[in-house]
């Protein structure tokens, strides 16, 4: 069995990204059909997320205080679960971008 499996103990081969015979990538919507399209979907799904994170958050800060209010600490909770909710998206719809550029450009070095 072991000396069947002995060609997962061996080192893989190496690559480089550059250099002679070498894959090199640089990312580019130049010239891609569509892009324009890809970007506005993008533009348009990032608007709803956040249109979804306001009202997340005004419905749980109404549901929190009116349930707070009449004593009812169990839908105090889930307003308040909910109103967190619609902050933790917001931050999350704004920070994406920029979370996955950092994340490529790490990376890439």
């Amino acid at each position: 069995m072991i000396r069947s499996l002995g060609w997962l103990l061996q080192t893989p081969p190496t690559t480089s990204s550059t250099g002679s015979g070498g894959v090199s990538v640089t990312p580019s919507a130049d010239g891609m059909p569509g892009a324009e399209l890809v970007q506005q979907l993008l533009n348009w799904t990032q608007m709803v997320a956040l249109w979804g994170s306001l009202a997340a958050l005004l419905v749980g800060a109404a549901i929190y205080g009116l349930a707070r209010e009449g004593g009812g600490y169990g839908a105090a909770s889930k307003g308040k679960s909910l109103a967190l909710g619609g902050v933790v998206g917001a931050i999350l719809a704004g920070l994406a971008p920029t979370a996955v550029n950092m994340l490529f450009e790490a990376a890439r070095s």
